[in-house]
């Protein structure tokens, strides 16, 4: 997708800098990215303390414990 923007140049020379992106085109689907995923993340809390888990905790950490020898 083709898509001009005018930009803020010191918080995108700022952001830029912090990546390891070499392109202009790298750092904003970058920035993008974590965007995303933050606001995923966002969801996924507001979720705490709202469901059930049922299982045996004692018995997950005995299969955990023989697994890993």
């Amino acid at each position: 997708m083709l898509t001009s923007m005018d930009l803020d140049e010191e918080l995108f020379k700022k952001a830029w800098n912090l990546s390891s992106q070499r392109t202009k085109k790298g750092v904003v689907e970058e920035a993008l990215r974590i965007y995303v995923r933050l606001h995923e993340q966002a969801q996924v809390r507001s979720l705490r303390g709202k469901l059930a888990w049922l299982g045996d905790l004692d018995q997950q950490r005995k299969r955990r414990r023989a697994s890993s020898r």
